[in-house]
């Protein structure tokens, strides 16, 4: 039977401590020890009676030895942290036990403080008085907990099984860290697994991001899914880099009116450093709290995961982009056009590409060195970059050459984006110790059919070099060569088919021409 120092319920202001040991000396002696402060103490002697306890009794603070009969000190503490209804309690470890592996369950049980019993003089009041400073007594109403005390450790182990099987799980996810799309479907495919809300969102940063990847299981509408996507709180603007994928559940409801309701999301993160997040929505349904948990664990467990995948990234963008504007590198552009290409072709869309050259590029070296020059190279790629569309392809062709591929365009419509692109960037002020103003020249050109990707670049080329000739800081269209055309650009008759050139005269003149 429990023995206690004071009899009666709980006093108004007074804490309640639980002290176990198989050892009526021990306990004693811990009693002894935490008496001079006043405490309401209770003595169990095994942690059967000390769960046993929690059914008739709350407490404040539990000390208890590591090594014990059938449920441990370690077990015990696993149980009260795995309770919503006890795990705010205090509870501290004592071991005589030299072994290590014993110390090393006893400092990660999950206990606020862990004392070897040889140091409990000198250290067990000075621990327990900083663990109870702030704390106020818990309410003496008897808690709401049933189950043997077999039962609710049984409970407590599933529940860490579950814990340890989902962040295997996880761990896991590392074998799909090579592709974004892959990765964030496999994600969603295991959150599925264990939560039970009709709408699952995982937002990612990163080099590859920002995305989103969603699955869909409550009602989603048909053709357009504008709606159901500002249902679930995606910004417009990121629509374009958001892939769903839709699993009718019929747990959810009929129909294509998405009801995203009230939901919880969970920062994914390694340290200080946020790396996106996973969302879930109740739909008409408030999320339970057994879902709540699985987001936290998945989300916890995802940190370094997530981190391996935006290395991956990381490395394959240095493979790919140049080292001092961050834009695609030739080799990059080339594959994505010959990629671009074919998709205009199969879905019978217009693709027309520019190659842009800064002018004067060589005297602006002369005069102002190549550290200017390379400022006024970058300010051109963040220009390009953030004033065509998100799908378009922007890249550093070589030297001072950039090259834009623009999907789904006609030629009209590209010429309007070109004109007024060189326009921004001959407006754009300059840093102090560089040139006052930079222009640009523009070839522009359309795919057109039975066109390769090297004839598309040479086509833009030309027009490039046309503009250069007739005063720079203009934009030239491929297939507009009979127009009149300067003295210093003649055409020469090239297999059967004319070709404008520049007069070598006129290019020698002007070294900077390209």
């Amino acid at each position: 039977m429990p023995s206690e120092t004071r009899q009666g319920e709980n006093m108004s202001g007074t804490f309640r401590v639980l002290v176990v040991d198989d050892s009526p000396t021990i306990r004693r002696h811990v009693v002894q020890k935490l008496e001079p402060m006043g405490f309401h103490i209770t003595e169990a002697s095994s942690g059967e009676e000390a769960l046993d306890l929690t059914l008739e009794h709350t407490f404040d603070l539990v000390v208890s030895d590591i090594e014990m009969g059938t449920i441990t000190g370690v077990q015990l503490c696993r149980v009260f942290r795995g309770d919503p209804t006890m795990s705010d309690i205090a509870f501290v470890l004592l071991t005589a036990a030299k072994e290590a592996k014993t110390r090393f369950w006893g400092r990660n049980a999950g206990a606020d403080a862990y004392l070897a019993k040889e140091d409990m003089d000198e250290k067990l009041l000075p621990a327990v008085q900083e663990l109870m400073k702030g704390r106020t007594p818990r309410a003496s109403i008897r808690p709401e907990l049933s189950g043997t005390p077999l039962e609710r450790v049984s409970a407590v182990l599933d529940h860490h099984l579950f814990d340890v099987v989902v962040q295997s799980e996880v761990r896991r996810l590392m074998d799909h860290v090579h592709d974004r799309i892959v990765f964030g479907d496999k994600v969603l495919e295991l959150a599925a697994e264990v939560i039970g809300c009709p709408y699952l969102v995982l937002h990612l940063l990163g080099p590859g991001g920002p995305t989103y990847s969603i699955r869909a299981r409550g009602p989603w509408p048909k053709g357009d899914a504008t709606p159901g996507l500002a249902a679930l709180a995606i910004p417009e603007k990121s629509m374009n880099v958001t892939r769903t994928t839709v699993e009718p559940d019929p747990r959810f409801g009929p129909g294509h009116n998405v009801i995203g309701g009230r939901s919880f999301s969970c920062e994914i993160r390694v340290r200080d450093e946020p790396l996106g997040s996973l969302q879930v929505f109740g739909g008409s349904h408030s999320c339970a709290e057994t879902d709540i948990r699985s987001v936290k664990l998945i989300a916890e467990a995802l940190g370094v995961v997530v981190k391996s995948l935006f290395l991956v990234e990381e490395t394959q963008l240095l493979a790919l982009t140049d080292g001092l504007t961050g834009l695609y590198n030739r080799r990059h552009a080339s594959k994505r056009l010959e990629e671009e290409i074919a998709r205009a072709r199969r879905n019978n869309t217009g693709l027309c590409v520019a190659m842009c050259d800064v002018d004067h590029f060589k005297a602006i070296n002369d005069e102002f060195g190549h550290g200017a020059g390379d400022h006024v190279l970058q300010q051109i790629a963040d220009s390009l970059t953030e004033y065509v569309r998100r799908n378009d392809v922007v890249s550093r062709w070589g030297g001072e050459e950039f090259l834009v591929i623009f999907s789904e365009i006609k030629l009209t419509a590209a010429r309007i984006v070109a004109e007024r692109l060189r326009g921004r960037l001959a407006s754009t002020p300059q840093v102090e110790g560089g040139p006052e103003k930079i222009s640009v020249s523009i070839g522009l050109a359309m795919l057109r059919q039975g066109v390769t990707a090297d004839e598309l670049i040479e086509q833009a080329d030309q027009a490039l070099y046309r503009a250069k000739a007739r005063g720079r800081n203009r934009v030239e269209v491929a297939g507009e060569e009979r127009r009149s055309m300067p003295s210093t650009v003649v055409e020469k008759q090239v297999g059967g088919a004319r070709k404008p050139v520049v007069d070598k005269q006129d290019d020698a003149k002007q070294a900077d021409t390209k």
